[in-house]
């Protein structure tokens, strides 16, 4: 009987983890969101130099939780996550402003960034 207590805690103990992982991950690209939102939102106004600097903050917030990040999640889709954000931040650094094409490569990143929590969810797809 005690081997049945002990093994319900640790799945207990599993599923609560499972959980605050999956919380904090939401808070971590619910912040990105924003920023880079923020950011597609100042290259319609023109103003690069703002889009930079908040894609830039989002890259050292994405940064900041790294270790964490790949310890939790698949490597391919972090680095793919990672480069994106440098080919963003390459659109906006650039000579050539080009709103469009900085706009398919920010709405994939945000896009990249979404499934992130979604693959992470226990659901009957990611079950099976």
């Amino acid at each position: 009987m005690k081997r049945l207590y002990v093994s319900i805690g640790l799945i207990a103990l599993l599923a609560a983890l499972s959980g605050l992982h999956i919380w904090h991950l939401n808070s971590v690209t619910g912040q990105l969101t924003a920023l880079l939102t923020q950011a597609q939102e100042q290259v319609e106004r023109e103003d690069w130099d703002q889009a930079a600097r908040l894609t830039r903050q989002a890259k050292d917030r994405w940064m900041e939780h790294e270790g964490y990040l790949h310890l939790t999640l698949r490597h391919t889709d972090t680095d793919a996550i990672l480069i994106s954000m440098d080919e963003a931040l390459a659109f906006l650094e650039g000579g050539e402003k080009q709103p469009a094409e900085y706009a398919a490569v920010n709405a994939r990143l945000l896009t990249q960034i979404e499934l992130l929590v979604e693959a992470e969810l226990p659901t009957l797809t990611n079950l099976l």
